[in-house]
């Protein structure tokens, strides 16, 4: 159940600001931010549990893969959402 909380934390609000971007933001770059801002705030969220949260144990630390991994969704899912909004609202990409 964990696992599933995690990944609707991460998959909703990237597919929200995809749709918010093709609501609000007209530029040739909108794409790129769509895909870009989730990325960066899961980096963010991730080296701030990293760095100041207190220690949690448990071994070796995996925030790169994790990284990786959950920011390559996240940027997908924002620009799918973007890219689908888009089509929805028949506006050019």
């Amino acid at each position: 159940m964990d696992a599933l909380l995690a990944w609707t934390a991460l998959v909703v609000p990237s597919a929200l600001w995809g749709v918010l971007c093709a609501l609000r933001f007209r530029s040739k770059f909108t794409g790129i931010a769509a895909a870009a801002v989730p990325w960066f705030v899961l980096l963010l969220f991730i080296l701030f549990s990293e760095y100041y949260l207190p220690y949690q144990g448990g071994g070796a630390s995996m925030w790169p893969i994790a990284q990786l991994f959950g920011g390559t969704v996240a940027a997908t899912v924002a620009y799918q959402a973007y890219k689908v909004s888009m089509r929805f609202l028949g506006k050019r990409t």
